[in-house]
């Protein structure tokens, strides 16, 4: 076990607030609002987090979202995962949500956002910092991410960004390219899940088509050489989420992780969960796992990091502060 990482001061820059969601919490959510699950023990829910591929996993994940059902609910799992930050000496994060799925079930997108920044604001003075960056998800079509703009566009104050997430082949980024446009045109960051699932052709078009700032997971750049000298040029960062590659059978173990290649390449690296109890690998797990298995050092972990504050979507002077809390460990 590495003292270094677990004393390391982190940050989370791509992690969906439900895929934190521990099996218990969910049974009690589901008991409180009546809801009826297909499992009814912590060792059944944790036999069906067994995906194969990325759109299991989203079909899963879909169904789990069902016992989310108030702003009270959202404060009390968000509560959760920023307790378990604090365990991890995770200093910032920033939480992916998919509003449209609350919408579709009656809920009011205000539900989610007051609710998750209900949580961050309960924080004490110097806690844990950061916010909501609310997703399309992209298999439910551009139409339905204009309607999400539609309604986000009205409470730009309580997020961060915008992203583009969920299942990725056959959805390519240039789907959305209106929505997106006006998404930047009204001053709202993008960021866009891609290079996961999918080849190259998705990350150029997160670039090109939507404006993408930040690209979440973007391991298949290394397939194009070109996309690579790009995003080396540009300084693009990317999200890696290393145990969510193995979990859904993107590279079969974590030895046979890209991220080695990414690095010696000059790649803007960051380390993160994407959905940790599903994936039964928080922040520091991930950490842990690279260095077991991939090699990877102190050094790189700290570099890692550091590139992860600079990503971030905190103001100028929480970045300084957080660069300077790095700069103090490493002394």
């Amino acid at each position: 076990m590495s003292d270094y990482i677990r004393q390391l001061p982190k940050i989370e820059l791509h992690m969906h607030l439900e895929g934190s969601m521990q099996p218990a919490r969910l049974l009690q959510l589901a008991e409180k609002n009546q809801v009826k699950l297909p499992y009814q023990t912590i060792e059944e829910v944790e036999k069906a987090y067994a995906f194969e591929n990325l759109t299991e996993f989203v079909e899963l994940f879909i169904k789990t979202t069902e016992v989310v059902q108030s702003a009270e609910d959202f404060q009390v799992v968000t509560q959760d995962y920023l307790d378990l930050c604090r365990d991890e000496n995770i200093i910032h994060t920033e939480i992916f949500c998919d509003i449209r799925t609350y919408v579709d079930r009656g809920h009011p997108p205000e539900m989610v956002l007051e609710g998750i920044n209900a949580a961050f604001k309960s924080q004490p003075k110097n806690g844990i910092s950061g916010g909501i960056i609310p997703c399309f998800i992209r298999h439910l079509g551009a139409e339905k991410a204009l309607q999400d703009w539609h309604m986000l566009k009205n409470h730009q104050d309580k997020y961060l960004a915008i992203g583009l997430a969920a299942v990725e082949q056959g959805y390519p980024p240039k789907l959305f390219k209106e929505v997106f446009a006006q998404v930047r045109a009204a001053g709202v960051p993008v960021v866009a899940h891609a290079g996961e699932e999918a080849g190259p052709k998705y990350i150029w078009s997160a670039l090109k088509d939507i404006g993408a700032v930040r690209i979440d997971h973007g391991i298949t750049c290394l397939e194009d050489d070109a996309l690579v000298d790009y995003l080396v040029k540009h300084n693009i960062p990317l999200t890696v989420c290393p145990q969510s590659n193995v979990k859904l059978n993107v590279c079969g173990h974590m030895s046979q992780h890209p991220l080695q290649d990414l690095l010696k390449r000059g790649l803007n690296v960051s380390i993160h969960s994407d959905d940790p109890a599903h994936f039964g690998a928080f922040l520091t797990d991930n950490l842990l796992s690279i260095q077991t298995h991939c090699g990877v050092t102190d050094a790189q972990i700290y570099a890692m990091t550091v590139n992860a504050a600079k990503a971030s979507f905190a103001t100028s002077q929480r970045k300084d502060q957080m660069l300077q809390q790095l700069a103090n460990f490493a002394r």
